[in-house]
């Protein structure tokens, strides 16, 4: 059901004027349209496991075993999932789901899922959670303790449509209300179009509270810090000065402190160090124009020496037509004071380039399948 590939003598060779790294082992997991991806260790065995959402009719947990990942039995029922995110919801030990649902274009409904998993590993859906959204376009959600309670939160994002029925498809933030099966709304300055692009969260200040990043096509992106009662204060730091299309808050430089990391509109990826005080990221620490349009982007310590990698997936742009893709991806790997150093990664898979996670810390988990094109998902190793 799983199988290795690895890269012929020759590629290997090519590789090495690159680095040592570019050598990698790639674990086949399955083929399949990607619209987003989970990377969390569901049956507390000390390793991560993979969920791949998207247009399929099939999505179930992919758990890692000493002989290779092996599919659940399980196959939640088909809806229009897009990307999902995992938290213990009802702190019983057990990692569950909180999956974004499309609305057919904004002509219907889709709510969105709640699966808690029970003591036997089986996910059960909720009902009347609280958190269905169900005439929101569901992009990306977030997972965040946005009151400090210690249950987990969800943050929405939702694409922007104008439905002919009148209801809204804005952003929005639901509070758990202590059992993982029920949510209520709160309202904040987040709430609203404020963009799908890309969201996470996180503690920017230090204060102890998860704060959060929203991404906007449409316009620049959004820092909310977490007022500590009840709402986010909007910051405007120098980054958030340009479109961001892929982000991450990582502690790059091992200070303590959560770094900006991402892709910005000129096909740039921008490191920014985190000040601790201020407008936190005001300089840039580290830039690198990209070849090919990037995709993805994950961190990790790919080549386990102790500092922080970069994987950024690239595709050109002709791959979805032929689903053939030119752009080799790159990795750069962390250096000392706070450097990168960009290292090409040879492939040669079918389907193009659009999703990356980091598995167990160490390993990209690529998809090379597509919202509109089914491609072969893999497990990177070096």
């Amino acid at each position: 059901m799983s199988a290795i590939v690895r890269l012929v003598a020759g590629a290997a060779v090519a590789l090495h004027a690159f680095a040592a790294q570019a050598q990698y082992t790639a674990t086949f997991i399955e083929s399949s349209k990607a619209w987003g991806s989970v990377v969390a260790d569901f049956n507390n065995d000390g390793h991560d496991d993979i969920f791949i959402t998207g247009h399929d009719t099939d999505d179930r947990i992919w758990y890692w075993t000493e002989a290779g990942y092996k599919p659940s039995d399980q196959i939640l029922v088909w809806v229009d999932r897009h990307d999902c995110e995992a938290a213990d919801f009802n702190r019983d030990g057990r990692m569950d789901l909180y999956c974004a649902v499309g609305a057919e274009r904004g002509t219907g409904e889709g709510p969105n899922e709640v699966w808690l998993q029970d003591d036997k590993g089986i996910f059960n859906l909720q009902a009347n959670h609280g958190a269905e959204d169900r005439y929101g376009s569901a992009r990306i959600p977030v997972v965040l303790d946005f009151n400090h309670d210690g249950y987990p939160d969800v943050y929405i994002t939702n694409e922007r449509r104008t439905r002919a029925d009148g209801n809204l498809s804005i952003n929005r933030l639901f509070i758990n209300q202590g059992d993982g099966a029920h949510f209520v709304e709160a309202t904040t300055i987040a709430t609203g179009e404020k963009g799908s692009a890309c969201a996470v969260s996180g503690d920017v200040n230090g204060d102890g509270w998860d704060d959060l990043l929203v991404c906007d096509l449409e316009g620049l992106p959004h820092l909310y810090l977490n007022d500590q009662a009840g709402n986010f204060t909007e910051i405007f730091p120098p980054a958030v000065a340009k479109k961001w299309l892929q982000v991450k808050l990582a502690d790059m430089n091992g200070d303590g402190k959560l770094d900006l990391v991402g892709i910005v509109g000129g096909n740039d990826l921008q490191i920014w160090f985190n000040t601790g005080s201020g407008d936190y990221f005001s300089t840039v620490a580290f830039q690198n124009h990209l070849a090919y349009p990037a995709k993805s982007l994950t961190i990790g310590d790919f080549n386990r020496d102790g500092r922080k990698d970069v994987y950024v997936v690239l595709m050109n742009s002709t791959c979805p037509k032929v689903l053939n893709d030119l752009a080799p991806d790159v990795v750069f790997q962390g250096q000392a004071k706070g450097q990168w150093k960009k290292v090409k990664q040879v492939q040669a898979y079918a389907g193009c380039g659009h999703l990356a996670d980091t598995v167990d810390g160490d390993k990209v988990m690529l998809m090379n399948g597509g919202i509109s094109w089914v491609g072969p998902n893999y497990v990177l190793g070096w």
